[in-house]
């Protein structure tokens, strides 16, 4: 059985004393509800309960811990064990942040000491710097930006390639804004692109907290130049399309 929401998958593979749950996508308040629905009757078809994998788990508020927590609390009361296999890392964090890992039943098969850390390669052509950053960007990790300003001499381009970067914290998305002002007052111009889930959440959750800055603009501004131009083109060039259309069905004047 597969639930589908738009963002989030759920695959069941029922076992003859417990079934298996594989949970891929990005957990909030608008698909919890759902599933909620589909773990709940799982969790009642099975005779012994539910082995939850949530490696694929892009994304998880506060809504989807709700989920895990009260199902757990019906688990215990029916005599059923509620066991999460696999975490990805926002789940890990938020298991960790809101201390709940002493409540749940964990069996991460994944080690600990597999966390990607943090990574920034880096690849100059001419007056051009291309930096991709790699694992996590943390308040631990956060000051390997630091030191990349000092080699950027003669460079008047840097592209950040962001698909590789795996989680962002508050600290971590200042340390991005930080260096993003830095370049900006050099007169570097700055483009980060190939936003993954969780980190794109963060800044669209930072705007909405925060839609207007002393500096001017979204928070985030200086982290989506590439978004919001290509946007503008997109904007651009649908009303170029429109106008063209127009003059092409006017009807001629009369002679």
């Amino acid at each position: 059985m597969t639930s589908r929401p738009e963002s989030l998958a759920v695959v069941f593979e029922p076992g003859s004393q417990r079934t298996s749950v594989r949970v891929s996508g990005e957990i909030d308040m608008d698909d919890s509800a759902v599933l909620r629905e589909d773990l709940t009757a799982a969790l009642a078809a099975s005779h012994g309960g539910l082995d939850i994998d949530l490696a694929a788990v892009t994304f998880c508020d506060s809504s989807g811990l709700h989920v895990l927590l009260d199902l757990h609390a019906q688990a215990l009361e029916t005599g059923k064990a509620l066991v999460l296999t696999a975490l990805s890392r926002p789940v890990t964090r938020l298991l960790h942040i809101t201390d709940a890992r002493r409540v749940l039943t964990v069996l991460d098969r994944s080690s600990a000491s597999d966390a990607e850390g943090f990574r920034l390669r880096t690849r100059r052509y001419g007056p051009t710097v291309h930096l991709t950053p790699a694992g996590e960007l943390d308040l631990a990790t956060r000051s390997a930006l630091d030191e990349v300003p000092a080699a950027l001499e003669g460079v008047d381009v840097v592209a950040c390639d962001m698909r590789d970067l795996t989680f962002l914290d508050v600290a971590g998305l200042h340390g991005l804004l930080d260096f993003a002002h830095c370049l900006n007052a050099r007169g570097i111009a700055f483009f980060a692109y190939n936003w993954r889930p969780q980190p794109r959440r963060l800044l669209d959750l930072t705007d909405d907290l925060y839609p207007h800055t002393d500096r001017g603009g979204r928070p985030t501004r200086l982290l989506r130049r590439l978004q919001d131009f290509a946007t503008a083109a997109r904007t651009a060039g649908a009303a170029r399309a429109r106008d063209d259309a127009s003059r092409r069905t006017a009807v001629p004047p009369p002679p």
